[in-house]
């Protein structure tokens, strides 16, 4: 078993940044700042008053997820499109932190987590003195909803199988392989854009989706042309995208998960649905502390680890 960090962090200093939101076109202030152990993610609503603004970065408060994880208090105040942030803060291990925002929605920055990324690395990442403790799973667990296919098995790590299918023939078919260390997130997934067909684009934006979408935020396909002038950052950037919303949604568990995740056509909806099942079956996990875990060698950093099919 590689564990990286066996105590809980937080960021050393606040981080502030703006952009527009994904869905709503609003131009957002987003602020991390530090918090003490245990507290894990939460989210606060500076544009909200009268009533509770805090809201955990947990599954149990998730309220929407379509095109997007929103989560909800009790208070009914809500904030969405956490998937990108809640990514960058479980790939670069960090378990604790206050995050304000002025609006319902997260900036989209680029589409990805890089920018998030970069607020955390320019605040700093501060060690505390209490253990982490994970989620480790005992027993497989496996969902379908509609496509979409989901399973997760008992392992020593985090591992992502993750393959995907679009007609669209740009997109295409194929299929990727993570393995969680302190480098490979950064390296390997935080730099891949969120992407969507042109022909759906009317529909998201009917529905009151992506109305604050563009090509400076999102990769956009027309019957396998791409319309972003600079191209892909990775040959297989869809599915590396894909296996970054996967890490933001399984970051909801409150503490990191141990086990092995393979899917087929993932997205927020049977990422959660997966992780509401795990955590309903109390055989099927176990929470274990740092201590009680092998602090070893890494496994070997596996940069090829990427299928693509024809």
């Amino acid at each position: 078993m590689y564990i990286s960090q066996p105590f809980q962090t937080t960021v050393s200093t606040s981080v502030t940044r703006s952009g527009i939101g994904l869905h709503s076109a609003r131009l957002v202030d987003v602020t991390i700042r530090p918090a003490p152990h245990d507290t894990g993610i939460v989210f606060r609503r500076t544009d909200v008053s009268s009533v509770d603004t805090a809201i955990k970065a947990l599954s149990s408060n998730i309220a929407d997820t379509m095109l997007n994880s929103r989560i909800m208090n009790d208070d009914g105040v809500d904030i969405g499109t956490i998937e990108h942030l809640m990514a960058a803060f479980a790939g670069l291990g960090v378990d604790n932190a206050f995050v304000d925002v002025n609006a319902a929605e997260l900036p989209a920055m680029d589409g990805s987590s890089a920018p998030f990324c970069a607020m955390i690395n320019d605040a700093g990442i501060e060690v505390l003195k209490t253990k982490r403790k994970y989620i480790k799973v005992l027993k497989p667990i496996r969902i379908a909803h509609g496509t979409s296919t989901a399973e997760i098995i008992p392992a020593d790590r985090l591992e992502i199988d993750i393959t995907i299918d679009f007609d669209d023939p740009l997109i295409g078919k194929s299929q990727y392989f993570y393995i969680h260390t302190d480098e490979s997130f950064e390296k390997e997934l935080s730099a891949a854009r969120t992407f969507c067909r042109y022909g759906d684009l009317a529909k998201m934006r009917a529905a009151g989706y992506a109305l604050g979408g563009s090509l400076d935020n999102a990769i956009v396909v027309n019957d396998g042309v791409l319309m972003n002038e600079q191209g892909l950052r990775f040959t297989d950037e869809f599915v590396r995208h894909k296996t970054l919303d996967c890490i933001g949604d399984l970051s909801l568990a409150g503490l990191q998960v141990i086990g092995h995740i393979t899917a087929v056509q993932p997205g927020h909806a049977v990422n959660h649905m997966l992780l509401e099942a795990i955590l309903a079956d109390d055989d099927a996990w176990m929470i274990v502390e740092a201590d009680d875990l092998d602090h070893n060698t890494a496994p070997e950093f596996q940069p090829e680890a990427t299928v693509a099919f024809a």
